[in-house]
Order: structure tokens, then sequence, then C-alpha cells
């Protein structure tokens, strides 16, 4: 399995109806040594809002979610690339604010692939991951990418994008409460609990591994997102604050 040189990799963000809500990206860039992988692991780092020319535009997916993609700049390819015969995952670290902790990841699949929160998104080539996969994906310029055994060799690319999705409240809900009154009711506080100034912040961070990291255990997927990061090639930080409307 390869990516070919276009990659999109689209975000699942824990937020409200696409339909009611304003989303602003406020800033966006790649994780330092601290929090992302080493400077001898790195091997995929995506622009940062200072970049000349770097920015992102609204749009809608097939499935009538708000999306933001990102466009300009250059995407690095480190030695010795990316390998075609991987499988390539994404941890989703989701929190609302900047001192928020992790939102808890709902709704993943039998494998622990998918969801809505603080997710692992398993084999993205393939979007695996239930009913709510198709916010990590790749793509190659308007489509998904085709994998193949290719790979991608060391270079920089201007062609290679990040692209950002919302799940809408109707998606959300059910999670909150089964019954949709109460759910309603969770929701609001929710709102009320986390706005500023009616507006919510939302920080993800955005990890790449090139290895297998659903069925980890909790103390495993800490050390791999925290401690060792054995696996992790990538990273980048997106702030956004959400309004209602």
């Amino acid at each position: 399995m390869t990516l070919r040189p276009l990659i999109i990799v689209a975000v699942c963000l824990f937020v409200t109806n696409l339909a009611e809500i304003n989303v602003k990206i406020e800033r966006h860039f790649p994780c330092s040594p601290s929090s992302g992988p080493s400077k001898e692991n790195l091997r995929i780092k995506f622009p940062s809002y200072k970049s000349t020319g770097v920015n992102f535009h609204e749009e809608k997916n097939d499935q009538g979610h708000k999306c933001f993609r990102m466009s300009g700049g250059n995407v690095e390819i480190f030695p010795p690339g990316l390998d075609g015969s991987k499988k390539y995952y994404v941890h989703l670290e989701t929190r609302i604010g900047i001192h928020g902790k992790p939102e808890r990841c709902v709704n993943a699949d039998k494998d622990g692939c998918g969801g809505i929160g603080s997710c692992v998104h398993c084999d993205i080539c393939k979007n695996m991951g239930g009913a709510l996969k198709n916010f990590v994906q790749i793509y190659q310029k308007d489509a998904p990418a085709k994998c193949s055994v290719d790979g991608l060799t060391a270079g920089d690319y201007d062609d290679l994008s990040l692209k950002v999705c919302l799940p809408t409240k109707t998606e959300l809900l059910p999670f909150l409460d089964s019954n949709p009154t109460r759910a309603q009711q969770l929701w609001d506080l929710f709102v009320s609990s986390r706005a500023r100034s009616g507006e919510i912040p939302l920080v993800v961070a955005a990890r790449i591994f090139d290895r297998p990291i659903n069925k980890l255990s909790i103390k495993e997927l800490n050390d791999a997102l925290h401690g060792s990061k054995k696996g992790m090639i990538g990273c980048h930080w997106i702030y956004a604050t959400i309004s209602q409307t």
C-alpha cells in the first residue's frame, strides 16, 4: 500500500450541526518534537499557517459535512520517504480549549477504528472505521487517492494538502443520550459550559503512524502518543473557533 503524490487527510472534529455554526481555522502548524515525532523519525511535514500562500478553503463533501481544505505551500517528505508496503494510521487528539483534556472516542468500530473524538483512523488508504470513517481520507487531487507500491520519495511537494471535515449535530446527539430530548439538553449544557464569548475553542492534533495502533491498550497508546512514539512519522496541530448562528 502506498500514498501517491497528493494526500489529503480529512480530520474528524468534535463539533455541532453544520447548518447552525460558523467555523474559523485560526492557525495550524507542525508539531514540535515534544508533541510529535523526533527529527530522526519525521517523514511528512505539512506547512504552517504562516507559510506563504497557505489557506483553508471551505467546501462540503458527498455526505454534506462542512470541510476545510488546505491549499498552497509545500509538504515535505523526508528520507527515506513513505514506504508503499506499509499501512498508515492517524490518531486524532481532540480537545475543547487549549488546556482541555482529550475528548473520549465514541462509536469506533469493533476493530477500534473510526468514531468521533480522540480516535484512531485505520489504514487510511482504505478508509476503515464503520459509519464514521470518512473523516480521515487520503485524496489525490479531487478524488480519494489510489494506493500502489510506489510510495512517496523524499522531496518537497506542492500538490499535497490537508482536509478537515466536521460531523453533524445529528450524528453527535445519539452519543450523548438515546433519548432525543435528554440528548439536546446535554448538548445545550455542553455548549454553554465550554463557550467563551459565544465561541467554542477547538484544538486537534493529527498524529500519523506507519504501524497499527488501533488495538493498543490505553497504556500502550499513551506511550505511542507521548512516550516512545514508536511508529509516529508526522503530526500537525489545528486551532479553530466554533460559534452558533
